[in-house]
C-alpha cells in the first residue's frame, strides 16, 4: 500500500511540475536542422523514396529441417523428423480464361537429421507439403513460398502432434 501512495504522490508532483508556467516554453520548437526557431512544422526524416525491392531470381534452392514437437506443455521442444516427405507444388494460376491447375514440381524425403534440399527451382508461387512418416504421432503440414528474391530459401517446420 505504501508503494501505491508513493507512486500517486510522485505522479502528482510530475504533473504539477509540467503544468507550472516556469517549465513550459511558449515559443515555437527549434528547427532541428538549423537550430532556428520557426513555426511548429513537422520535420520528416528518413528516405524520401521507398526502398527498392530486389528482383525475382531466375532459380533458387529450397532447404530446411522438418521436426516434430515433443509431447508435453513445452511446445518449443522439437526433434528432427527423418523420412518425412517434402513435396513442392506449383500453385495453380488463372491466365485469361484458362485455369492452370497445381502441379507437383519436386519431392524428396528428409535425411536422418530431418534436413531436406530441392535445387534449381524456377520462380513461381509454391505450396510445400510436409508428410509425416507412416505411423508417426505427427500431423502433416504445409507452407507457402515464392516467387523467390534470393537464391537460397530456408524453411524449417515443426509438425504438430496428432490430437
Amino acid at each position: 500500500m505504501k508503494i501505491r501512495s508513493l507512486t500517486v504522490i510522485v505522479a502528482a508532483g510530475m504533473i504539477a511540475a509540467a503544468c507550472s508556467a516556469d517549465s513550459l516554453d511558449p515559443a515555437p520548437s527549434p528547427d532541428l536542422r538549423t537550430g532556428n526557431k520557426g513555426s511548429d512544422t513537422a520535420i520528416v526524416s528518413g528516405p524520401q523514396t521507398p526502398p527498392q525491392v530486389p528482383p525475382v531470381v531466375a532459380s533458387f534452392n529450397l532447404s530446411g529441417v522438418v521436426s516434430g514437437r515433443e509431447p508435453g506443455a513445452d511446445t518449443t521442444r522439437q526433434s528432427p523428423l527423418p523420412n518425412a516427405g517434402v513435396t513442392l507444388v506449383k500453385v495453380g494460376t488463372v491466365e485469361g480464361d484458362t485455369l492452370k491447375p497445381s502441379v507437383t514440381v519436386a519431392s524428396t524425403t528428409t535425411d536422418a537429421n530431418g534436413a531436406y534440399r530441392l535445387e534449381n527451382l524456377p520462380p513461381a508461387y509454391y505450396r510445400i507439403d510436409y508428410t509425416a512418416p507412416a505411423g508417426s504421432p505427427f500431423s502433416d503440414g504445409s507452407w507457402g513460398v515464392g516467387p523467390a528474391r534470393e537464391t537460397e530459401i530456408r524453411v524449417n517446420i515443426a509438425l504438430a502432434r496428432k490430437p
